[in-house]
């Protein structure tokens, strides 16, 4: 069975780059780029939003901004849904009990992937300070320079 890799938005900005200029992998390790190659690559509908936000403030025009969304319909979209809410919930009090600053929309990226038991693909140092919290394996990446 393919394997599911929920990617936050870092991760898919570092990858639509990647297909234009491979240095944007580079300090990516081969059985790394490997696994993610084989697997199907998803993401959450936040990262969706997180995206357009993006393309507001860049000013992007009609054609770039529709060109943005087709890159994005190559993943694998998930939704929210009421377990996705009720895992955000739970991730939420976990990180205030511990005093784990995250923000939102990295929580319901962290919910999406914990409640369909996929890995989290990331670059954000943010999911590894709850990864603790999570039955999902975090795979973190390291940003490109």
């Amino acid at each position: 069975m393919t394997e599911v890799i929920v990617c936050d938005t870092s991760v898919v900005g570092h990858l639509l780059r990647s297909r234009k200029d491979q240095r944007s992998q580079a300090r990516w390790d081969g059985p790394l780029l490997g696994r993610l190659d084989a697997a199907v690559l998803a993401i959450s509908v936040v990262t969706v939003a997180e995206s357009r936000a993006g393309f507001l403030m860049g000013r992007w025009g009609p054609r770039r901004t529709r060109a943005g969304d087709l890159d994005l319909e190559s993943f694998l979209q998930i939704p929210v849904d009421d377990e996705a809410l009720d895992e955000w919930a739970r991730l939420r009090a976990a990180a205030k009990v511990s005093g784990t600053a995250i923000g939102d929309n990295d929580l319901w990226i962290a919910a999406t992937a914990s409640t369909r038991r996929h890995a989290l693909a990331t670059c954000d140092r943010d999911h590894l300070r709850i990864a603790r919290d999570l039955p999902v394996e975090v795979v973190y990446l390291q940003p490109p320079v």
